[in-house]
């Protein structure tokens, strides 16, 4: 497994997308949990951008490096990953961590192939880790034994 050791931003963030493209056929952000961000127009106007490819919403308690406590959920969108869409994602992203500031996007990207996980990010958490090691990518990474419990499939 890669662990991602630092940001990746501009050119890097869209190569690092791009890079998903032979391989991944859908990708993951999860709702933002700040409480503003209902408020933003951001969210609402990047899950509209993305609605042609969404292929369901997901609420669970267990995600990519997240457990929520009984009686609460995390709502995952899960959209098909195209070149359209991949170019969505570029447009309205420009780095994998958001670092001093309160997003108000959808957040924490993660790239599957079928129903496995290729690669996972929490965006707050600055934690990137990559299942597939034969993918090409820009930033600076370190080989780590591998987190298989935090390597999520997709529920039927």
């Amino acid at each position: 497994m890669l662990s991602l050791l630092e940001n990746i931003q501009g050119k890097d963030y869209a190569e690092y997308i791009s890079a998903h493209l032979p391989i991944a056929d859908a990708f993951s952000l999860t709702k933002n949990g700040w409480p503003a961000a209902d408020k933003m127009r951001d969210s609402t106007r990047i899950l509209n951008e993305l609605s042609p490819y969404h292929l369901r919403t997901i609420h669970t308690n267990r995600w990519f490096c997240y457990c929520v406590p009984p009686g609460y959920s995390i709502e995952v969108y899960l959209f098909q990953f195209t070149s359209k869409s991949k170019d969505i994602l570029i447009a309205n992203y420009n780095s994998l961590f958001y670092k001093d500031v309160t997003w108000y996007k959808p957040e924490d990207l993660c790239f599957f192939k079928g129903s496995i996980l290729i690669s996972g990010s929490v965006s707050h958490e600055n934690i990137c880790f990559v299942y597939n090691e034969n993918l090409q990518l820009p930033g600076l990474w370190e080989n780590k034994p591998s987190a298989l419990e935090e390597q999520i499939i997709i529920p039927e």
